[in-house]
Order: structure tokens, then C-alpha cells, then sequence
């Protein structure tokens, strides 16, 4: 099974209803925690997103205190889901990511932290999927080679055939 890597544009449609949901749904549904992984940055920000649907009515306080509760045991108290860290190396070598594909300094740091992990795997170890709604993100780390899933335009139903596909 490939890893599917998280970024909080994509993880945040699993704790609050919005287009994508069900494909990333789906997703949960069909690949074991042990196969998933975000940094602790996705974590994070997925909680700040939740936050900033919170505060601007989009979510009501028992929902937002639902999906940020699911957040923490999907993520954060999961032994399965992986962590993966950016170190202060892979934080400055992203100032040559954001030079090259006009990313912000987060975005940056996450394709080349992930991008770092995919090229330390033993050849034929297994593939990795950026799973993610943020276009600049997608469109970068599709021109640095590597697969990725746009919840916002992948048919959900399709989901059973492209994890069976990896």
C-alpha cells in the first residue's frame, strides 16, 4: 500500500462537511492509519482551519469541539499515523522549493520535507500520494514527480480502483 501524505487542505474536508469530503472519506475508509501520514505543521493547521470555520460561523461550538476531538485521535493519538518532522535543514533547503515554484515558506517546507523522505526509500519500497486541495501545491509537487489526489475533483466512487491502481 502507498503512503498517503496529508496536507491540511485535504485532511480538514474529514472533520468538517465540505466539498471533497466524501472522497476523503473514502480514503479513510479504504488505507490503514499505519499508511497515512501529515507533519506535525498539517496537524496544526487542519486545527486552525477548524478554528477559523469556528469563529466565522461556519461551525457551531458541539461541532467544532466533534471535529477537532476526531482530529486528535485520528492524528495526534493515533500509534498508527505517521509524523513525519521538518527539521531546520529541510526548512532552509525549501528556500530553493519556493524559488522554484513560488510556494509559501509552509508549503515549501512540506514538499521538500516529503520529497526528502520519498528519495531516502529503498527502490520499489512503495509510492506516495500527496493528497491535497491546495492547486500551487499539487501543481508543484506534480512537477517534482510525484502522484497526487485532488479530493475537490476525484470522484469518490473512483476511490476503491486508484488505491487498488498503487
Amino acid at each position: 500500500m502507498p503512503l498517503l501524505f496529508w496536507d491540511a487542505s485535504a485532511l480538514a474536508k474529514r472533520y468538517a462537511p465540505e466539498l471533497g469530503s466524501d472522497v476523503v472519506n473514502a480514503l479513510f475508509a479504504g488505507v490503514s492509519p499505519r499508511d497515512m501520514a501529515t507533519t506535525p505543521w498539517g496537524y496544526v493547521e487542519t486545527f486552525s482551519i477548524l478554528l477559523r470555520r469556528y469563529n466565522g460561523g461556519v461551525l457551531d461550538r458541539p461541532s467544532f469541539t466533534t471535529a477537532t476531538t476526531a482530529l486528535q485521535a485520528d492524528i495526534f493519538d493515533s500509534p498508527d499515523f505517521g509524523l513525519l518532522p521538518i527539521t531546520d535543514a529541510v526548512i532552509f533547503a525549501s528556500v530553493a522549493t519556493i524559488s522554484r515554484h513560488n510556494l509559501n515558506a509552509t508549503d515549501a517546507a512540506i514538499l521538500t520535507m516529503l520529497l526528502e523522505y520519498v528519495r531516502m526509500w529503498p527502490a520499489n519500497s512503495g509510492l506516495c500520494v500527496l493528497v491535497a486541495a491546495d492547486k500551487r501545491l499539487l501543481r508543484a509537487a506534480e512537477i517534482e514527480g510525484l502522484r497526487t489526489l485532488n479530493p475537490e475533483s476525484f470522484p469518490a466512487g473512483d476511490v476503491t480502483a486508484f488505491l487498488q491502481s498503487l
